[in-house]
């Protein structure tokens, strides 16, 4: 049986919640089952998310509320949903208690390194010393930007070249690094492209959009398959905790 993927909404739209058809395909043609989790603000839908599901994926993004990783406002750049925030943390949070396998991305990286205690640049502009531009503009989203290391004897390692050019479309990036977290991937500037637990068994983290990039890379393509069969053998019910823990 296929695993499902539960792909968390990215947010609030027109009245509407959304994730872009680029992330359901390429779980569907990885293997995967894609399903839809709305943000809510029931924790007793992380219960019922967690028991449905084999695996998480959490999608690029607007940007997170300073306020909810210790800062205040200083940027006049991106947009923020505090609402949508708090869900994304909280529903991370508990994901991570269940040891269940997890792929973020873009924001989604953003939002694991603050789940576990980190924090982020709000632009790479107030980060020294200067930094390359992160924030491509291409005709196409699978055009590459810039040139990453992949640190050896990581998870990732296993999966893409020492080095490796990936796309790129964030003005934040990481600034601590959260709890019982490693650095997996840099850019030349040394900014943190890839992050991944040093503890649990397959929770991954990237700054790019390797959804964008699986046609023209095996590599991208070989991180989403990887997810998805870690995610076939993962779902064990004794990390399911009879009620949700978002603390």
């Amino acid at each position: 049986m296929k695993p499902v993927i539960g792909i968390v909404s990215c947010g609030y739209m027109n009245q509407r919640q959304f994730v872009p058809q680029t992330y359901l395909h390429t779980v569907e043609h990885f293997g995967g089952t894609p399903v839809i989790l709305p943000c809510t603000q029931d924790e007793e839908a992380y219960f019922c998310y967690g028991r449905q599901c084999d695996g998480f994926l959490f999608c690029g993004g607007d940007d997170v509320t300073p306020l909810l990783f210790g800062e205040e406002l200083m940027t006049e750049r991106g947009a923020t949903d505090f609402q949508t925030d708090q869900f994304h943390i909280a529903l991370m949070k508990y994901l991570l208690s269940l040891k269940l396998p997890i792929l973020a991305i873009c924001r989604g990286m953003q939002i694991l390194n603050i789940a576990l205690g980190g924090t982020i640049y709000q632009d790479i502009s107030l980060r020294w010393p200067v930094s390359l531009n992160h924030m491509q503009l291409s005709s196409d989203r699978s055009d590459p930007c810039h040139k990453i290391s992949v640190l050896k004897d990581s998870i990732l390692s296993n999966i893409f070249n020492e080095n490796e050019v990936v796309n790129s479309f964030h003005h934040q990036c990481i600034r601590i690094l959260g709890a019982e977290l490693n650095i997996a991937a840099v850019a030349s500037d040394g900014i943190i492209e890839a992050i991944e637990s040093d503890c649990l068994p397959f929770v991954v983290g990237v700054q790019w959009h390797p959804e964008c990039m699986w046609k023209t890379s095996l590599s991208m393509g070989e991180l989403f398959h990887v997810f998805i069969e870690k995610s076939k053998n993962a779902k064990n019910l004794q990390y399911i905790s009879p009620k949700p823990r978002t603390q």
